[in-house]
């Protein structure tokens, strides 16, 4: 056999490097390799046809932030016209949720979320924003707790006043026309009181249909008329060959560096299983249960000692939770490293989603239209 010249030699290995089985050329390389990648999600654009039909932008923080606060106090009016109809005094309540405070999964530090240096802290953001920093200490990772509200001390309730001056008559009948009827949850066993889904009643539930269902762009309505038509649409998006392609790519580099990890893998799927056994779980029954306490008996700050000793973690949860921390900010860098990552996913899909979304506007213009009106 005649030997191929050294030139030509060369000229195919380079060929081979360029469009073999490296990552050199695949779309997760690709994505990695633009300039106009955003580097956190302060700097990812949204563009959605259905978010601006709806009059909603998703990429706008303190828009949404503001959106929800109007429609919290439009709520609280009508509540309060409500009550009046039935023959009640009501303030309207307004309390400032600062919903978006610190961005999604914000963790008070000034990270902007999922940058570079966020990953590097929290991973995923699953076992690392479990429990509360002051909780796991300095050695740890955790939530930051320290601008959470102070439940033990609610805001005040401006009806209280007018509650006081009510017969106890007065004030069951009250209560049923702002929540209604409560739900008879002596008659549910565990698993009914675990799956029903609770539904405003009275003026509450009146509030909510108004104001919630029927708000900005139809509100729940909309996803009520085109809920089936919405779910094809994710479907197709999700089988789309570019988004199999991508998530292929991101798979199998994280495999070259030895970790396994599926290009559609949910962060939450695969850590939160293992956190079920960290940590008390004393909220999934009686806390009280084979302590020999009877709450009943006990002080408010015997109370408060009890729940701080259950929260507590152990020496072998600590341990737990360290190694599980470890692994999951070691394996979040390596799959963002890789292209992966729900900051690079949600660029490389909004392409593709807003052709999907534009495909529906188009598809379903003249319900859309007659729903609009």
């Amino acid at each position: 056999m005649r030997s191929l010249p050294l030139a030509l030699v060369l000229v195919l290995a380079l060929l081979a490097s360029a469009c073999g089985d490296g990552q050199g050329d695949s779309v997760a390389s690709a994505l990695l390799d633009d300039p106009n990648r955003p580097t956190s999600f302060e700097d990812l654009e949204f563009e959605s046809p259905i978010a601006e039909l709806l009059g909603f932008d998703f990429g706008d923080n303190e828009n949404m932030e503001q959106e929800f606060a109007n429609m919290q106090r439009e709520a609280e009016e009508v509540i309060a016209t409500c009550m009046l109809d039935q023959g009640f005094q009501y303030t309207p309540q307004i309390i400032d949720q600062g919903f978006f405070v610190g961005g999604p999964f914000g963790g008070g530090d000034g990270l902007a979320y999922y940058s570079d240096e966020w990953v590097a802290k929290y991973g995923f953001g699953v076992s690392t924003q479990r429990f509360p920093q002051s909780e796991v200490g300095s050695d740890l990772v955790g939530f930051d707790d320290s601008a959470m509200p102070d439940f033990e001390e609610p805001p005040e309730d401006p009806n209280r006043t007018y509650l006081d001056t009510l017969t106890p008559g007065e004030r069951e009948a009250y209560e049923e026309a702002l929540w209604g009827t409560p739900p008879d949850f002596s008659s549910m066993d565990e698993e009914e009181m675990s799956t029903s889904f609770f539904e405003p009643e009275g003026c509450q539930g009146e509030a909510f249909e108004q104001v919630y269902n029927e708000g900005p762009g139809g509100g729940m309505e909309f996803f009520e008329a085109f809920g089936d038509e919405l779910e094809a649409m994710e479907e197709r998006a999700e089988a789309d060959p570019r988004v199999i392609e991508y998530r292929a790519d991101v798979a199998a580099c994280v495999s070259e560096k030895g970790f396994v990890w599926e290009g559609d893998q949910d962060p939450w799927e695969y850590f939160q299983p293992r956190l079920d056994d960290i940590g008390s779980q004393g909220f999934m029954g009686d806390p009280f249960e084979g302590s020999g306490l009877n709450p009943e008996e006990m002080s408010d700050r015997e109370l408060d000692e009890f729940f701080a000793d259950l929260n507590k973690l152990s020496d072998e949860d600590r341990s737990k939770l360290a190694a599980l921390q470890a692994e999951e900010i070691e394996l979040a860098q390596v799959v963002v490293g890789c292209g992966g990552g729900e900051l690079n996913e949600q660029y490389f899909l909004s392409e593709i989603r807003l052709e999907y979304e534009n495909e529906f506007m188009a598809q379903n213009a003249d319900a859309l239209a007659e729903f609009a009106e």
